[in-house]
This record gives structure tokens, C-alpha cells and sequence, in this order.
């Protein structure tokens, strides 16, 4: 692999825990009952609510040497400078930067001092892809590939690339670098298509017709969202955000992803009883569920882009029955939606592209 290939890595939440072992820190100091937890974490900066205390923890000496490390990220880091050269990108004040820079050369030897880098100001940062679980840093970045690690604080994001895990993030690294190892072939027998595009480009339509006129078979999802006027069971299975909370926790999902404040996830074993059956199975997911799925199901997976004019998605989206604010953000991410064509197999504007030969 090309070993001239730069990644940053963000540290808090992304190496070392910070806002779950501040939070750990809050519950035992002040009692509070019920105990905080990292799902009322929003945003960063003050909010008014009592998470506003966790501020003071990040500006502590003692908070910054003890911070653990987590699990399997000294591992991740080993695999990475492998395959690229890796940067820490780590913005705290000066007074903690010492004690920073000591915590990441002892606890990853395989990276060099010099490539440990601090400051607030992400966006001059010189590297192909940053791995951050700010939404703000992701925004701003110039990078080639800015990639968001999901956290309970950056789900109001939608669109840009982002990864649940370590693993999903090795798995994009490897599709942009070796894309040959994850192209969907023919011979890999019964696929799983994955709709990937912006809100309005047809993917519903085109999975209907794949399953009515193609024999497909709709991998459904868990969402916590709402049920429509009518709508039964037949595209989601509905659930509450504690069951939802319940099966993530468990491991139950290969792929999770949030959208307009609502948790979608999907099982694997529902796919390959599809597949099993030697039918196609269809789902719509985001490009974070579309490397879930090239992780799990390799070249069976098959990526396909939804096109449509973006004249057509504003007009699409704006006829929406929704809140404003969500059309707002609809239409903001666009530009970021776009840019997902790159990662997958192919373009579609109809599902005719996608049926079996002689359908």
C-alpha cells in the first residue's frame, strides 16, 4: 500500500475516553440520580443543562494523564501505520499539551513524536483523511476525506462519511486504496444492493420495483422513528429508543446510522436468510451502512449511487411533510451526498439498471 497516504487522528473519543469518563467522573462526584449519561451529551460548549459540567474536566492536569485508553485502539493504530503514515491531531490548551504528547507516545510507540500535532485549528491540518467525532471539525476540514466517527453528540449529521467502529474505518481506507479487494462481481452470486444517495433521488421507488418486477427481497430495517398514518411493518421494524439501546448494546446490529433524530440498524442475519434463499436482498442505507455492508458481505455487496438533477432533489425535498429545520439540513448536504458517489459500484437513475438480465 502506499505508505505516503497521511491520516489525522483525532484523539478524545476517538483514542482516549473523555466524555464517557468525564461523565463516569460527574455520576461519582455529585450523586446525581438518575446518572448522567453520554446520550445527553448534544453538543459541545455550554448548554444550560447539567452536562455543562463536564466542561471543567477537560481542563484538569489529572483528567488528561488518567483518561483510559479505548479498547482496541492501541491495536487500530498498529494497523493503520501499516498502511499509512499516521498524525494525532489534538486540540487541548497549552498548559496540557506536555502531558498529552507523553500519554500518546507511551501508549503508541509505532508513531513518531513529531507527527503529534495540536492546535485548534483542524482545518489547516495537511492530511488525505481525518477521523474525528466532531461535527464541526468534519465541516471545516480540508481534507481529502474527513470521515466522522458516530457519537451520541454528532447524530444531528447527516451525509457526510462516517463509521461506527474501527473496523468500518479500515474497511473505507482499504475500499479507497485497494477498490479492486470490495468491487462487486456477477459470480459472487445473490446480492445485497444497497441505495445509497441524497433524500429524493428515487431510492424507495427503485427498491419497489426491484422487488415486484425483480424478486428481491427488502432487508428491513429497525428504526426508531415514528410510524406513518397506516404504515405497517412491512418496510421497519418500529421500536422503542430503549429497545433499539438494547439490541445495539448487544451487538445485535452490523450497521447502525441515525437520520432526521431517528436510529435506523439493521441485522445480519436477516440478510443472509435473504440471500440463503438465492435472492437479492434491497435496502436503502447511507454511505456508513453501505461499508458496514462491504465489511460484512465483501464482493456480494453491491453499492449503487441514486442519481437524480439537483433541481429535482430541492423540489423533491421541499415538498416534503416535514419540519423546516429538516429541510434545511436536507438540502445543506447535498454537496456532501454528491461526493458518496465516488465509493460505490455503480450509477442509477432507474431500477431497470439493477434488474436481473431478461427481466
Amino acid at each position: 500500500m502506499k505508505k505516503y497516504f497521511k491520516i489525522g487522528l483525532d484523539v478524545d473519543d476517538i483514542l482516549f475516553s473523555c466524555n464517557e469518563y468525564a461523565v463516569s467522573l460527574a455520576n461519582e462526584t455529585y450523586g446525581f440520580e438518575p446518572p448522567m449519561t453520554v446520550e445527553e451529551i448534544r453538543s459541545w460548549g455550554k448548554t444550560g443543562k447539567r452536562t455543562d459540567l463536564l466542561l471543567d474536566y477537560y481542563r484538569r492536569e489529572d483528567f488528561v494523564r488518567n483518561q483510559p485508553l479505548l479498547p482496541g485502539a492501541a491495536e487500530f493504530v498498529k494497523e493503520l501505520s501499516r498502511r499509512a503514515e499516521v498524525f494525532f491531531i489534538t486540540a487541548l490548551p497549552p498548559k496540557l499539551m506536555g502531558i498529552r504528547a507523553a500519554r500518546l507516545m507511551e501508549a503508541f510507540p509505532m508513531v513518531p513524536g513529531e507527527n503529534i500535532i495540536m492546535g485548534f485549528r483542524k482545518e489547516l491540518m495537511n492530511v488525505d483523511m481525518l477521523l474525528d467525532d466532531g461535527g464541526h471539525n468534519i465541516s471545516a476540514s480540508s481534507s481529502a476525506y474527513p470521515v466522522l466517527m458516530r457519537k451520541p453528540w454528532n447524530r444531528h449529521m447527516t451525509g457526510c462519511i462516517s463509521v461506527n467502529n474501527y473496523e468500518e474505518f479500515l474497511t473505507f481506507l482499504d475500499i479507497l486504496m485497494e477498490p479492486a479487494a470490495y468491487q462487486w462481481e456477477e459470480a459472487a452470486g445473490s446480492r445485497v444492493i444497497a441505495l445509497i444517495g441524497p433524500s429524493g433521488s428515487g431510492k424507495t421507488e427503485i427498491m419497489e420495483t426491484l422487488i415486484q418486477r425483480g424478486g428481491a427481497v427488502r432487508a428491513k430495517s429497525y428504526t426508531t422513528r415514528t410510524k406513518k398514518g397506516g404504515e405497517e411493518d412491512g418496510a421497519y421494524h418500529f421500536v422503542t429508543p430503549a429497545e433499539f439501546g438494547r439490541l445495539e448494546q448487544g451487538g445485535e446490529f452490523f450497521e447502525t446510522t441515525r437520520y432526521a433524530g431517528n436510529s435506523y440498524g439493521s441485522m445480519e442475519k436477516d440478510v443472509r436468510t435473504i440471500l440463503d434463499s438465492g435472492r437479492d436482498a434491497v435496502m436503502a442505507v447511507d454511505i456508513c451502512g453501505g461499508i458496514a455492508l462491504k465489511r460484512a458481505f465483501g464482493k456480494q455487496a453491491l453499492l449503487a449511487f441514486t442519481e437524480k438533477p439537483r433541481e429535482e432533489l430541492i423540489a423533491s425535498i421541499l415538498d416534503r411533510d416535514c419540519p423546516k429545520e429538516e429541510k434545511i439540513k436536507r438540502i445543506l448536504s447535498l454537496d456532501t451526498e454528491f461526493r458518496n458517489e465516488e465509493f460505490c459500484d455503480v450509477t442509477v437513475q432507474s431500477a431497470e439498471e439493477l434488474l436481473p438480465q431478461g427481466t
